[in-house]
């Protein structure tokens, strides 16, 4: 870089998204992959994690307030209904098409991609079941249109060896979070 360039290096921006938000995902992490129980590994998926006082509390992501309380909880009740369904899954991506189909056949939401990836993210934790490519949606889709890559599940490779050694949910977070400091020449550099 010439000198005076204050520009930031993709690995620069990965160290300072880590150092911000790694320690609570790693927590957030922990918490919905180590739930008792199916049912409870369920509920916990339907909400985010923050721990004010060293207690959790379940609350909706600010990105979801727009579902409401009411429609999370009727997904919720819905998925319950088909867990037996939920537990038979192998893969993250069928994961993420039998919580699609669960709602759509309850017609709970039309439009509810940003919430199915978030919960079947969460719940696939709990079972082992992590996604292998980067699901862009929303904020996430945002973050990868600016530094030049495009479709709806890409692979990491797609995102060059500095963001693509993350995982994949890991990138897709970093996306989300950093859309605004991104573009395709740092994919470049």
């Amino acid at each position: 870089m010439p000198t005076g360039d204050t520009r930031r290096t993709l690995a620069q921006l990965i160290r300072d998204y880590q150092a911000r938000y790694g320690e609570g995902r790693t927590r957030a992490d922990l918490w919905w992959s180590s739930a008792q129980s199916p049912e409870e590994a369920l509920a916990r998926a339907f909400y985010d994690w923050e721990e004010p006082d060293g207690q959790p509390l379940r609350r909706l992501n600010s990105h979801q307030f727009r579902l409401g309380y009411a429609q999370v909880g009727r997904a919720l009740q819905a998925a319950q209904q088909q867990l037996p369904r939920l537990m038979d899954v192998t893969d993250f991506d069928t994961l993420m098409s039998v919580f699609s189909a669960i709602w759509q056949v309850e017609e709970v939401f039309l439009d509810a991609a940003l919430l199915t990836y978030d919960v079947a993210e969460r719940f696939g934790r709990y079972r082992g079941l992590y996604p292998e490519q980067v699901y862009l949606h929303a904020g996430a889709a945002r973050g990868a249109r600016a530094l030049g890559v495009n479709g709806d599940r890409v692979p990491r490779d797609r995102f060059g060896p500095v963001l693509g050694a993350l995982e994949a949910a890991e990138i897709e977070n970093f996306l989300c979070i950093c859309k605004s400091d991104l573009s395709p020449d740092l994919l470049k550099r």
